[in-house]
């Protein structure tokens, strides 16, 4: 999938009306417990970066499909950690991931599931973290 094609996706996907909603992240009045999970979903963007990274195979631009990344070596491992890698289920609680590997690279989004209006951190393998939210 091509860059071109990766923006008009993640467009599509966050194109929803918001109009009405009450959007938690980010406003001028965000509660701090919103701000704590937002962070905790940005770590776990920079995780899911940094196991992609420092992986054998890598320097080879070979990723990790979602399926993959739970036994990868630098992947947490301790029971209960934070951040969960296993497909369909949260990455941390109410954000879930969406990982698509390609011949050369991959792109990946967190969105917060509790969230109306869906923020979410997108990134690829640049390394990149960028937030996404809906046009209001």
């Amino acid at each position: 999938m091509g860059k071109i094609a990766f923006f008009v996706l993640a467009a599509s996907f966050l194109a929803t009306p918001s109009l009405a909603q009450t959007c938690l992240h980010p406003t001028a009045n965000e509660a701090a417990d919103q701000v704590a999970r937002r962070r905790a979903a940005l770590a776990a963007a920079r995780t899911v970066n940094n196991v992609q990274y420092n992986r054998p195979g890598a320097k080879d631009k070979v990723f990790l499909r979602h399926e993959e990344l739970a036994s990868a070596p630098f992947a947490p491992k301790s029971p209960g950690a934070p951040i969960v890698l296993t497909p369909d289920q949260d990455i941390v609680p109410g954000w879930r991931l969406n990982l698509e590997t390609y011949a050369g690279g991959y792109w990946f989004s967190i969105t917060d599931t509790t969230d109306p209006c869906k923020f979410t951190y997108i990134s690829n393998h640049s390394g990149v973290i960028y937030t996404a939210e809906p046009l209001r």
